[in-house]
């Protein structure tokens, strides 16, 4: 919950019904959007539920059970999450809400034997993209160039490939974000949803892999 609203009556009214302190909920347009009025670029904010969707498509994916797809998460406020292999997200919206809000409190979420599952710590996009040493960095947003996920895949046919899928509402990446990829696409002439464009490109990704 970002500082600068997070003493506004629908975040402490929504914080009370969770049992937390109001700094340590999630910030959710379907709840907040009274408060999120004032916040920069809000449009692109508040939208936890994107990224559940996104993580319980890419996480039940062939690709992340055999250990050949790593996942992280960056946030607005660059908080970067990284994803432990072999990790089964929550289907129940309520209870990832639960995890996540665990996640930005303690930085860390660990199985009852100890194994971390989800670790957080600061870092811009451009620092992620350094530290996994991408050899090619892949955008995917309605204002790319037009191919197919079957196009993109083998165009981009590295080892060290990343895709990089927006979990926002609306608009696009930032200039600063832009400046980071190698190329960008759109695999459809309409927009798609973020985990409609993950489901696609990572079963292309396998079916390359299988040829």
């Amino acid at each position: 919950m970002p500082a600068q609203i997070a003493d506004h009556p629908a975040i402490a009214s929504r914080a009370r019904k969770l049992g937390l302190k109001a700094s340590e909920t999630l910030l959710d347009r379907s709840y907040h959007h009274a408060a999120m009025k004032g916040l920069p670029e809000s449009w692109k904010r508040g939208r936890p539920d994107i990224v559940h969707f996104a993580l319980m498509e890419a996480l039940a994916t062939p690709l992340f059970t055999s250990g050949d797809l790593d996942v992280y998460v960056h946030t607005y406020g660059n908080k970067i999450i990284t994803v432990a292999g072999g990790l089964r997200i929550p289907k129940s919206y309520f209870r990832f809400e639960g995890v996540m809000a665990s996640l930005f409190r303690d930085r860390t979420v660990k199985s009852d034997d100890g194994k971390k599952l989800l670790e957080m710590h600061d870092g811009t996009l451009e620092e992620l993209v350094h530290d996994i040493e991408a050899e090619r960095v892949v955008g995917l947003s309605s204002s790319g160039v037009q191919l197919s996920a079957e196009q993109v895949v083998a165009k981009n046919n590295t080892d060290r490939r990343v895709f990089v899928i927006g979990a926002f509402p609306k608009g696009h990446f930032s200039e600063k974000t832009t400046q980071l990829f190698s190329c960008t696409y759109s695999i459809h002439d309409s927009g798609l949803e973020a985990h409609v464009v993950i489901a696609r490109l990572l079963y292309d990704c396998e079916r390359l892999a299988r040829m």
